[in-house]
């Protein structure tokens, strides 16, 4: 897929692909335990940017901010 066709996604289908290339990363399967989903809460917030330098979409839980201010100290 490449970015023309990632542009024109839906969440659900950006949500789906996301899921589909880390599975393929990590060998077509990710466990995820019941304790692991249970620690999930309203209050955690993802963030996804695209890093145009580096070609890679990034997910986090932390805020861009906070990323880039690791990245400088």
């Amino acid at each position: 897929m490449n970015s023309e066709e990632r542009q024109k996604l839906d969440d659900q289908q950006m949500l789906f692909t996301i899921m589909i290339a880390l599975l393929k990363r990590d060998g077509g399967e990710i466990r995820i335990s019941e304790d692991e989903m249970d620690e999930v809460t309203k209050s955690d917030l993802l963030l996804m940017y695209h890093d145009k330098a580096s070609k890679e979409l990034v997910l986090s839980m932390k805020l861009l901010n906070d990323h880039l201010n690791q990245q400088v100290h």
